[in-house]
């Protein structure tokens, strides 16, 4: 019977009640308002348990997520102790990386045992990877055999590798088999994953051959045989590649799933899109945080730890500046004998640094999604050196003009900011795609350290420049 005639024969009084509570559910899952948060706030602080267990009883498994993430860490972790057992363990996948360090840090180990057992085995792996080694091994130990093999072997593998990410609960099937055995094995194994949407084949040897979409099963004939109908066209992931390296391949083949072996090529693991997304996510911000000396989790953690994570930046950047300001002090004379010199010497520096933060942006990215190469790194090279002239040129004109206006009695004033203008627009340009590659060849991420060094280089550079420049023209 289809849904729209059983509805049709329900009463009205229950189609009401199921519209109110849909209604209801849609609500909250579109967003949690204010007025919601603080009342689950303010009940957290009364220990009003009743009220607090209602308010959130209908709130999907992301809507939940959002919330906790949204308390502070201690009105967090009362409403996990308040909900208990009953926490549906698909929440905690929902959760930012911080946050769900912190809440399972208030859990007792039966509790995270209960909820590992109900997840997929690479979200128990999120989850036991932050703890240190006598945990998880405590926690694998109590795991249902099955998933305790799966975590292990996923554990066993390189950080941010292919096999941390890869999920071992996928449909896979020997190519030989006809389509109507394929069709009994899914309609009679009560043990598939909730959500698939390929079969992965092998051959007698458990090495993939291919794979088939769920919907072209289904409309094959039940005579032919697998190896027939399947795409064989695969490229499989070593379980070893890096997770940069595997949402690199995604984007350049238009991957839904792929297959990940071991060194024997056998096939042990799947990685599907929404997988990719959360690497792409994670190696983006992460990128962009560290460009700036933050971490993505800064918003959910305590005073002192975001304290600790910047406070070496700032020292690295200190020392920069130290650097930058020596340069300054050896032209102390030349300063205090022509005071210009002060007013004009911030201006070369910051369009220097504006103009190699420029650059390294696009570098770092390109370097992260492997479109520059060896192959057009010396185009790359020359192309940023003459954007760096086109626009040395360009602003080396206008501050010329500015600067004679501003300063009609100093008749070289004008000329030497120029000069210096263009030079250090140069340098920075050069620096900007220079030192991300320096780091990238000495396999240093150049999104964690290009920025102290090219700070150091633009401020540095410009007011060597400049300074040097109206040394030996003005005295």
């Amino acid at each position: 019977m289809s849904k729209r005639f059983k509805r049709d024969l329900l009463p009205k009084s229950k189609l009401l009640k199921k519209k109110k509570k849909y209604i209801q559910n849609a609500h909250q899952q579109l967003g949690l308002g204010s007025k919601f948060v603080a009342s689950v706030s303010e009940a957290l602080h009364e220990d009003d348990v009743i009220h607090v267990r209602k308010m959130v009883e209908g709130l999907s498994e992301y809507g939940l997520a959002k919330l906790i993430e949204t308390l502070s860490h201690s009105e967090r972790t009362k409403l996990v102790q308040i909900l208990g057992d009953k926490i549906n363990p698909d929440v905690f996948p929902e959760l930012n990386d911080v946050v769900q360090e912190q809440v399972i840090e208030s859990l007792q180990e039966k509790q995270i045992v209960k909820i590992a057992n109900e997840l997929d085995s690479d979200e128990v792996v999120e989850i036991l990877e932050h703890m240190d080694e006598e945990e998880q091994e405590s926690i694998i130990k109590k795991l249902d055999p099955e998933l305790q093999y799966q975590v292990q072997s996923s554990l066993s593998y390189p950080e941010d590798s292919a096999g941390r990410i890869m999920s071992r609960e996928f449909v896979g099937m020997p190519d030989w088999w006809t389509v109507k055995e394929a069709k009994e094995f899914l309609l009679k194994n009560q043990e598939l994953p909730e959500e698939f949407y390929d079969i992965f084949l092998t051959d007698e040897k458990f090495r993939p051959s291919g794979h088939i979409a769920l919907d072209k099963l289904l409309r094959a004939k039940p005579t032919e045989y697998l190896f027939d109908i399947m795409d064989g066209e695969i490229v499989p992931i070593d379980v070893l590649t890096d997770q940069e390296e595997v949402a690199h391949m995604f984007r350049e083949y238009g991957w839904r799933s792929a297959m990940v072996v071991d060194n024997k090529d056998h096939l042990i693991g799947v990685i599907t899109i929404d997988d990719v997304v959360e690497v792409i996510h994670e190696e983006v911000s992460e990128d962009i945080m560290h460009l700036s000396g933050t971490e993505e989790g800064d918003v959910y953690r305590s005073v002192f730890s975001v304290f600790k994570s910047r406070v070496m930046w700032l020292i690295t950047n200190l020392v920069a500046t130290i650097l930058a300001a020596s340069v300054v002090k050896g032209f102390q004379e030349v300063i205090a004998q022509i005071s210009v010199l002060a007013v004009l010497m911030p201006i070369v520096a910051s369009m220097g640094g504006t103009t190699g933060n420029q650059t390294l942006a696009v570098v770092v990215r390109a370097l992260a999604t492997k479109e520059l190469n060896s192959a057009n790194t010396l185009r790359m090279i020359i192309k940023e050196f003459l954007v760096g002239l086109s626009n040395g040129l360009l602003f080396a004109l206008l501050i010329g003009v500015i600067t004679h206006i501003w300063f009609p009695d100093y008749q070289f004033m004008s000329l030497i900011i120029a000069i210096a203008m263009l030079i250090t627009l140069v340098i920075a340009s050069l620096s900007g795609i220079l030192v991300p590659l320096t780091l990238n060849r000495f396999k240093v991420d150049p999104a964690v350290s290009s920025g102290v060094f090219l700070i150091a280089i633009t401020d540095c550079g410009g007011f060597f420049v400049f300074l040097g420049l109206a040394k030996m023209f003005l005295l």
